[in-house]
């Protein structure tokens, strides 16, 4: 029940820490910069909810999230710590998620983003501006066609003109929120407020070229809501730059990168190690999601490739697209072409007068792009999403960083056992239930938003793990095995992090052949295993944006402590495997820091019998919590 101004403070059964950090929203707006005329001109446009109620009647039950945050949005409720804001809109945000794409989901997510975009407004963190422009698209996409959708693409315009600080940009996105409206929903209200702000920023209104290029995009955010694309996170700020980025611009390396700050990161096999005479495309891999995207090309040998990007063409109607020259490819037996979802549209082959394969790929909007490729067997994997590579590690003044969501590979899974321990027991059962125990801790006691990579005993691959990772805007990805040895001597946890292999004794490198192995490897191929290690490492430092990898190398610290600091206290004989590197096909392609955690050997006939029990599987599990909690606590 949310309480008056007189009443503000904390009802009874309210959650304690709601009661510190009194400042009015007055005092609090002494801390924001001085902000140009015009971006205050659209401050008006974004309505706070708020309710008032009447006379309280004892004894009132605690209030729900739902009522806590509708309480915060009253413009003269004070705020507690922005730590605080930010737990419960993510909670509220994680109900939604949990409704589903319908009227209920659609009305939390407004509420989420509300209440992020009043926490910005007072403090100016971008990243409460960031996370409430994607709730604010989540609604307008959940509520399509309706009221509700339409009010929450105007706010998520306004706010992103307030983000950029420059009315020039909030004229850009209520342009394009008012054509997609138009397209969406029978004329309301909304409609008529969509109008009444372009008209008051008339000013800003681009001229000339710009002009005719804002029209266009109008008419592709038209086309694109016409075709049931209704999210506008693919339009939030300025789109991703669109111009071809060929391997011979990039700088001299052993493996070919664009400017990763434009979003747009290509790297390719050097020439020496492609094979000369003609490959074949095998398969081709889709996957699709309304954030992000992967198509993995699948072939029979090493062999080279171009990247370029082409602009949507609205009169010939056609769809802004990725593609791929595949050199010296064939694709016989593959389908001309492939419906995906989406931001993905569909996935196009066709034959090239050089005897190559140029790959397609057919996008709602221009999105950012990251093509690399993976070795053993060869393919060639093109990520597309709505979320720029390039993210700063950020903390707030206290340390703290934000983690919103997480995802949780449990390893292996359907006719993929992983590796069986001395009585039986397999590795894709014991990760299974360690993964669901975490999940349950992370979603509940953290508030964190937790997905898993498989949800029941199926084969998942590993390049679609990562995928569903970055297409759910992950923050952390944590995947979980059990590890063994060739003597069933080795004990312990052991957490790995992606990068080159500093291991002299070998056994990194043999624990990331074992993973990543697609087919049985046969005695003495320890040099091949150690040459694609050596490749893995130069992919990923060529992916390696924002310090990926230190970051992760950082996670994987956290994690093996805390799994030493779960374990020990019952079991003093746990022993340390350490923190180490090696080149695991499931982290490479990440956009977040991503870490592999061993729990321990199965193959181990003491460690085997305590995967076993219920209870060093919890305790595995509070070690992945512990340290996501720790990670976001700023350690």
């Amino acid at each position: 029940m949310c309480s008056g101004p007189a009443t503000r403070g904390v009802a009874a059964g309210a959650a304690p820490s709601f009661a510190v950090h009194r400042r009015t929203a007055v005092q609090r707006r002494h801390r924001i910069p001085a902000l140009p005329a015009a971006v205050i001109l659209f401050a008006f446009g974004s309505l706070l909810l708020g309710c008032r109620s009447g006379a309280s009647s004892p004894p009132a039950p605690p209030p729900s999230d739902e009522q806590r945050a509708q309480a915060l949005l009253d413009p003269a409720a004070p705020l507690p710590p922005r730590a605080e804001v930010v737990a419960l809109a993510d909670a509220v945000a994680i109900a939604s998620s949990r409704a589903g794409r319908n009227e209920r989901g659609a009305a939390l997510a407004r509420l989420a983003a509300d209440l992020r975009a009043r926490a910005y407004r007072l403090d100016q963190a971008e990243a409460d501006a960031r996370e409430a422009l994607e709730l604010y698209a989540a609604s307008a996409s959940a509520a399509a066609g309706t009221l509700q959708g339409c009010e929450a693409d105007r706010r998520r315009a306004l706010l992103a003109g307030e983000l950029a600080r420059d009315a020039a940009v909030s004229y850009r996105e209520t342009y394009l929120a008012s054509r997609r409206q138009a397209v969406l929903a029978p004329r309301t209200p909304c409609h008529a407020a969509l109008e009444r702000t372009l008209a008051v920023a008339f000013a800003y209104r681009p001229r000339g070229d710009a002009l005719r290029a804002l029209e266009h995009e109008g008419d592709l955010a038209s086309e694109a809501a016409s075709r049931g694309v209704t999210a506008p996170s693919a339009f939030v700020a300025s789109p991703p730059p669109s111009g071809e980025v060929s391997p011979e611009s990039a700088p001299p390396s052993p493996a070919a990168r664009s400017a990763a700050a434009e979003g747009q990161v290509v790297v390719t096999p050097k020439d020496t190690t492609a094979a000369k005479e003609p490959v074949k495309i095998t398969a081709i891999e889709p996957f699709g999601s309304e954030k992000g995207g992967r198509v993995v090309i699948h072939l029979s040998g090493p062999t080279t490739f171009q990247v370029g990007t082409l602009a949507a063409d609205a009169a010939a109607g056609k769809d802004a697209r990725v593609f791929v020259d595949v050199a010296r490819a064939s694709f016989k037996g593959v389908p001309r072409e492939t419906e995906v979802s989406g931001v993905v549209r569909r996935v196009r082959l066709g034959a090239q007068e050089n005897g190559g394969t140029r790959v397609v790929l057919d996008l709602a909007a221009s999105l950012y792009r990251r093509v690399f490729y993976l070795p053993d067997p060869f393919r060639i994997v093109v990520d597309v999403s709505t979320r720029p590579p390039v993210r700063k590690d950020e903390q707030d003044a206290s340390g703290k960083r934000e983690v919103r969501r997480v995802v949780l590979d449990p390893g292996h899974g359907g006719n993929d056992t992983g590796a069986v321990g001395p009585t039986g027991l397999k590795e894709k059962d014991v990760t299974l239930d360690i993964a669901h125990r975490a999940a349950t801790i992370v979603s509940r006691e953290l508030g964190v938003e937790t997905m898993l990579t498989r949800d029941d005993d199926t084969f998942v691959p590993l390049d679609l793990r990562t995928a569903r990772a970055n297409a759910f805007h992950a923050d952390l990805f944590v995947s979980i095995h059990c590890n063994a040895s060739e003597n069933g001597q080795a004990r312990g946890p052991m957490t790995f992090s992606l990068d080159r292999v500093r291991d002299p004794e070998g056994l990194a490198m043999r624990v990331a052949a074992r993973e990543n192995a697609s087919r049985p490897r046969k005695s003495g191929e320890a040099g091949d295993a150690r040459s694609i290690d050596e490749e893995m490492a130069l992919i990923a430092s060529n992916l390696d944006v924002g310090d990926l990898m230190a970051r992760s190398r950082h996670v994987a610290d956290l994690v093996q402590r805390a799994a030493l600091a779960s374990l020990g206290v019952r079991w003093p004989d746990t022993k340390d495997q350490g923190t180490k590197t090696a080149g695991f096909f499931v982290l490479v392609g990440a956009d977040m820091p991503a870490v592999l955690f061993e729990t321990s050997f199965i193959s181990n006939p003491d460690d085997e019998a305590r995967l076993a029990t219920a209870d060093y599987r919890q305790k595995l599990a509070d070690a992945v919590a512990n340290a996501i909690r720790a990670y976001r606590e700023g350690k």
